[in-house]
């Protein structure tokens, strides 16, 4: 086997694992199996994880910067987000810098700031004014997105101060083709929401490449597949986002989304030790949730993620971390 070969193998294990469905909501089941298939279909066939782990490793390095999104929320059952997304940003923005060199640079709403700092702090970045952590090894910012007609002007602002490579977003909700935002069983979403649509849709307009990764189809990326959402998820015409990626990756949550992203980074460039480890990953959910961060499936404040315990979270960085370390060995012969 040729090592294209391998590590295509590899990134299709990683695709697999992810796109595992074991939600308890209805109107997510047979949803993300389809709506990673029609990804695939659309964006060339191959896997999802490395196709998305190659375009970082294409246009980040050492000194640039990337901006990294997330924050689904609701003043009344959510006020300061929920536990999916806090964990996928913090752990990737760190895999992205060990792998690359490239500068972190967070946001999110204003009052899930500390909740989004804390669940990082917990992956082992470190939490600096954006002045500092662009200088500053393992570090990064967190930085407050508008909800209101001043998001446009902010956007171009932060796009012009910090030059990104590069936008990816991570359980983040963005409008459908009439400017409305819905959670994912089809309620508009609350009017303080962040409108971060308003970075890709600048990073768009000056060539600025962007990622999206989602679980339901109403988070920024999707309208890649519309068709497909429509299709497939309950109210899917009405939630899906118009804001397309050039690169969308669907998993069973936008966390493990994430983390596939991080261990097809391992994989390529070689280093198994860049996937975070079960222990980094209970320490996170803990630190999301004691920031007031809720499960998105129950809005209650217990270790879960998507109505899932905290120990799946926990076996699926496991098996990610051992499909990378044991696919790359190469010459290995039993002896019996």
């Amino acid at each position: 086997m040729t090592e294209p070969q391998q590590l295509d193998l590899i990134g299709r294990h990683i695709d697999r694992l992810v796109t595992v469905e074991a939600r308890i909501s209805p109107t997510s089941r047979n949803v993300i199996v389809q709506l990673h298939e029609a990804a695939c279909a659309a964006q060339g066939g191959g896997p999802l994880s490395m196709l998305a782990a190659r375009q970082i490793l294409k246009h980040l390095g050492p000194g640039k910067v990337v901006f990294l999104t997330t924050g689904a929320g609701d003043p009344r059952y959510l006020p300061a987000g929920e536990t999916d997304g806090p964990p996928g940003v913090a752990a990737l923005a760190l895999a992205i810098h060990a792998a690359t060199g490239a500068v972190p640079l967070l946001f999110t709403e204003e009052p899930f700031r500390e909740n989004l700092a804390a669940t990082t702090l917990a992956v082992g970045l470190g939490i600096r004014p954006p002045e500092h952590a662009l200088e500053i090894g393992f570090t990064t910012a967190v930085l407050p997105l508008a909800h209101d007609d001043s998001a446009e002007q902010q956007a171009v602002s932060y796009l012009d101060t910090y030059k990104p490579a590069m936008v990816i977003s991570i359980e983040k909700l963005g409008p459908n083709k009439h400017g409305i935002a819905h959670t994912s069983t089809g309620t508009p979403t609350a009017a303080d929401r962040a409108r971060a649509e308003c970075l890709f849709d600048e990073a768009a307009r000056r060539g600025i490449p962007s990622l999206g990764i989602g679980d339901n189809g109403n988070e920024l990326g999707f309208g890649l597949i519309a068709d497909a959402v429509a299709k497939y998820k309950p109210n899917g015409e009405r939630l899906c986002t118009r804001v397309k990626t050039d690169v969308l990756l669907p998993a069973n949550t936008s966390n493990w989304g994430a983390y596939a992203v991080e261990a097809a980074l391992a994989a390529l460039v070689g280093k198994p030790e860049l996937m975070h480890s079960a222990d980094i990953e209970r320490r996170m959910i803990e630190a999301c949730v004691a920031t007031h961060g809720v499960d998105g499936s129950t809005g209650r404040h217990t270790l879960q993620v998507d109505g899932m315990p905290a120990d799946v979270s926990c076996a699926i960085v496991t098996m990610l971390g051992c499909i990378v370390r044991n696919g790359l060995v190469t010459g290995f012969k039993r002896a019996f």
